[in-house]
């Protein structure tokens, strides 16, 4: 016997194509999407990167005035390499000797590299005797020599109040502020 075969093809003569083409769209969603995932996340690396970069050029202006006031306390007058900044001499060293606590001074550099431009102000907040100085309770002992005392152990805390910001050179859109609570036995 004999069987006679129908031809389907017929039929079914697009779904290779339509399937190709269902396959083609997904990859190439999957490909755009992708790209643009690698893309924000680039830009958002080189944002985090120059952020980070102000942000320690700030904190890089409070450790260069607390070595500015450290050595000013030990000296008995400014350190030499203050001349790259701008300030005013008297009243820099009034504040950090803590003569004048009403008054504020800003110490203006750059950065060695010059890509940021720091600003930082500094205002002595007062002095205080260290608890158990004096013959008193002497518990914990009062710090011995230390932070720009010239003679004896330390009898007095000062504290300075500093405030830096940084701000990029080439354009004034990426800044970082840094405050500061210092304080130094003498």
């Amino acid at each position: 016997m004999e069987k006679i075969r129908t031809d389907n093809n017929s039929k079914e003569s697009g779904i290779a194509l339509v399937t190709a083409l269902v396959i083609t769209l997904v990859v190439l969603m999957l490909i755009s999407s992708l790209t643009y995932l690698f893309t924000k996340g680039f830009q958002t690396n080189i944002i985090n990167r120059q952020f980070s970069t102000v942000y320690e050029a700030a904190n890089g202006g409070v450790e260069y005035t607390t070595g500015v006031v450290n050595t000013s306390l030990l000296n008995g007058a400014l350190p030499a390499n203050l001349a790259a900044t701008t300030y005013n001499a008297t009243t820099l060293l009034n504040i950090i000797q803590c003569t004048d606590e009403s008054s504020e001074e800003t110490i203006t550099a750059r950065t060695a590299d010059g890509n940021y431009q720091i600003t930082t102000t500094i205002k002595c907040l007062g002095k205080k005797a260290i608890p158990g100085y004096g013959g008193a309770l002497r518990f914990p002992p009062p710090p011995a020599l230390a932070g720009g005392a010239t003679s004896g152990s330390a009898t007095n805390y000062i504290f300075y109040k500093i405030i830096s910001q940084a701000t990029e050179t080439t354009g004034s859109t990426n800044r970082a502020r840094t405050e500061a609570i210092y304080r130094v036995i003498q």
